[in-house]
C-alpha cells in the first residue's frame, strides 16, 4: 500500500492493479453501428469500475472476426492480456443475441460463456450494460451495477429538479421539477417512492414522491427541522432528523402505522441517520463530544458508540451495502475529504479530497463511492473506488448536481 499526500490528508492508494482487458466484438452481418456501440459502452463500464483496464485495440495482433474463429492465446499473452473477451453479435426474428466468451490467455482456458439476448428491435445501451455486468461478475465474483441508476438533485437559480441517470451519467432525466428547495432524496428498496426533504411556504417538510405518477405526499411537517430521510433496508421504516421536541434528534417513522418514534435522546445535535444493511443499527452524526462525529446505536435502543476517531469534523455517514464499512465526510482546517472506516472505528481511509464535499453514497456492490463536490463554481458528482484511486467527474461541467443516492 502506498499513499499520495494531499494538503491535510494522506489519501489512501492500494497496490491493487486492474486486469488488462482485450475486448473484441464481431458479427456475421454488417452491424457496424451496433458492434461499435457494444464495444464503446462495455469498455467504458469496465474501465469505470477500476477493476479493469482496456488495452488499446491498435495493439491487437488479430481482428475481431479472426479472433472469434480461432483463439491463439500466444497472440494475447504477448501484449499482456489478462482477460480476453470475445462477443459475437447476431440478429434473428426475435431480436438480438450476443455470445460472450471470457478467456484467460495465460492459463489458456475458456473461463465462461453465455448467450445474452434482448427482444428489442434496436440495440440500446442497456443491452451493453448487461453484457458488461456478466463480464464483471464472472471475473470479480461480485454483483455488478452497470444497469443501476442514480437519483440526484439539479439546482437551478431559484428551483431544484429531482433527477435520475444511469451509473455512467447517461440517460439523464428529470422525474420531478420545480421544487423550491430539494434535499436528501432517498429511493425506496422497491424503487417506487423517493423520500425527500423540501420546503412549502418556507416551512421544511418530508415528502414521499411517487416515481411513476409524480404524486407528492407529506409525511412530516413538524416545527423546526424535518430532514435527511432514509429508508430502512426492508422499506418498512424511515429514519430522519426532527427537532420538534426542542432538540435535533434521530426519529424513526413506521410507514404502515404512520407513527414516529424517537431513537436518540441527547442534549447535543443528532442528525443524518443511516441504516445498517441488516436494519439493526443506525449510524448518525452528533456533536455530543463537542465536535461533529459519527456514532452508531442499536435500533432496538441502547448506548451510542463513537466510530470516527480522527479529525474534529466528521458528518454525513452512509453504511456500505455489505455492512463492513461506513463512508462519511470529514474536514481538517479548510480541506474536505471522503473517508471510510470499519464499524468499530478501525481501518480509516481517506479516499478523495475537494471543495465542499458532501453526500457520499455507495454503489450497490460496495465497490464505488459517489459524492458531490464543488469545482468551476458548481457542484458536480464524482466517483472513486473504495480501494483508492483517481476521483472522476460523471456529471456535465455545466450542470449543478448534488445529493446523489445510488439506487439499491
Amino acid at each position: 500500500m502506498s499513499k499520495a499526500f494531499a494538503v491535510e490528508f494522506e489519501v489512501y492508494q492500494s497496490s491493487y492493479k486492474p486486469l488488462n482487458l482485450a475486448l473484441l466484438v464481431s458479427s456475421e452481418e454488417d452491424y457496424t453501428a451496433e458492434t461499435s456501440l457494444l464495444t464503446s459502452v462495455i469498455t467504458q463500464d469496465l474501465d469505470a469500475s477500476r477493476s479493469f483496464k482496456s488495452l488499446d485495440p491498435l495493439s491487437f495482433l488479430v481482428g475481431a472476426d479472426d479472433a472469434v474463429k480461432h483463439v491463439d492465446y500466444a497472440d494475447w499473452r504477448i501484449i499482456g492480456t489478462d482477460i480476453l473477451v470475445l462477443v459475437k453479435l447476431n440478429k434473428d426474428t426475435y431480436g438480438w443475441a450476443a455470445n460472450v466468451q471470457i478467456h484467460n490467455p495465460f492459463n489458456q482456458k475458456l473461463l465462461a460463456e453465455q448467450n445474452i439476448q434482448q427482444q428489442n428491435e434496436k440495440i440500446g445501451r442497456n443491452f451493453s450494460h448487461r453484457i458488461a455486468d456478466y463480464i464483471y461478475h464472472q471475473q470479480t465474483g461480485l454483483p455488478s451495477y452497470f444497469t443501476s441508476q442514480i437519483v440526484f438533485v439539479h439546482k437551478g437559480s431559484n428551483y431544484s429538479d429531482l433527477m435520475m441517470m444511469d451509473h455512467d451519467g447517461r440517460h439523464m432525466q428529470a422525474v420531478g421539477k420545480g421544487f423550491s428547495i430539494l434535499l436528501s432524496p432517498d429511493l425506496s428498496p422497491n424503487r417506487s417512492t423517493i423520500a425527500l426533504n423540501t420546503y412549502v411556504d418556507r416551512r421544511p417538510r418530508l415528502e414521499f414522491f411517487d416515481v411513476l405518477s409524480g404524486e407528492r405526499k407529506k409525511f412530516a411537517q413538524f416545527k423546526g427541522l424535518n430532514s435527511t430521510p432514509e429508508f430502512s433496508p426492508d422499506g418498512r421504516f424511515i429514519a430522519a432528523t426532527l427537532s420538534y421536541t426542542g432538540n435535533s434528534e434521530v426519529h424513526i417513522y413506521d410507514i404502515q402505522k404512520k407513527k414516529w418514534k424517537q431513537l436518540t435522546h441527547n442534549s447535543a445535535i443528532d442528525t443524518t441517520p443511516t441504516w445498517s444493511p441488516d436494519g439493526k443499527w443506525i449510524a448518525f452524526t452528533s456533536n455530543r463530544s463537542g465536535t461533529p462525529q459519527i456514532y452508531r446505536t442499536p435500533v432496538s435502543g441502547g448506548r451510542a458508540e463513537r466510530i470516527s476517531l480522527d479529525a474534529s469534523y466528521n458528518t454525513s455517514p452512509v453504511w456500505a451495502p455489505i455492512g463492513d464499512r461506513i463512508a462519511f465526510v470529514t474536514k481538517k482546517d479548510w480541506e474536505y475529504a471522503i473517508a471510510t472506516v470499519h464499524v468499530d472505528g478501525s481501518g480509516l481511509r481517506y479516499l478523495a479530497t475537494g471543495q465542499r464535499i458532501e453526500s457520499p453514497t455507495w454503489s450497490p456492490n460496495g465497490q464505488i463511492i459517489l459524492y458531490a463536490a464543488e469545482k468551476y463554481g458548481k457542484k458536480h458528482i464524482y466517483s472513486v473506488p473504495v480501494w483508492g484511486g483517481e476521483a472522476k467527474r460523471i456529471t456535465p461541467r455545466n450542470l449543478d448536481a448534488t445529493d446523489p443516492t445510488w439506487v439499491r
